[in-house]
C-alpha cells in the first residue's frame, strides 16, 4: 500500500510539470504573438498549479501569495498595452523564479553533483 501511494505521488508529480510545461508553452506563444489577456490568464493557471507547493514547502507562504497578489494588481492597474506587458513579464519572472524555488522547474539540486568551478 505504502508503495502505490509512492507512486501516486510521483505519478502526480510528473503529471504537474507536465501541465506546467504546457501552459508556460502557451505564454511564450501568447507573449510573442502580443495576446496578452491570454498569457494573462495562462499565469493565473500557473499561479493555481504552484499555490499548493507554495503553502507546502516554502517558509512563508502568505509573503508569497501578498507578493502574486501584487503583480496581478500592477496588471489589472496597467494603462498602455506596453504597460501591461511589462507587468505581465514581471509576473512570469516572479512565477518562474517560484516553481524553481518549489522544486518544479529546471533548477534541481540534490547533493549529489560535483561543483566544476
Amino acid at each position: 500500500m505504502e508503495e502505490d501511494q509512492e507512486k501516486s505521488k510521483y505519478n502526480e508529480a510528473i503529471l504537474q510539470i507536465q501541465r506546467l510545461h504546457e501552459s508556460w508553452m502557451k505564454c511564450y506563444q501568447y507573449a510573442r504573438s502580443g495576446n496578452l489577456h491570454h498569457w494573462k490568464y495562462e499565469l493565473d493557471f500557473i499561479w493555481a498549479e504552484l499555490y499548493a507547493d507554495v503553502m507546502n514547502r516554502t517558509v512563508k507562504p502568505q509573503d508569497l501569495v501578498d507578493e502574486n497578489k501584487k503583480f496581478r494588481k500592477k496588471i489589472i492597474e496597467s494603462r498602455t498595452k506596453e504597460q501591461l506587458y511589462e507587468s505581465l513579464l514581471d509576473r512570469h519572472q516572479f512565477l518562474k523564479e517560484l516553481q524553481d524555488n518549489v522544486g518544479k522547474g529546471g533548477v534541481f539540486e540534490d547533493g549529489t553533483s560535483e561543483d566544476f568551478d
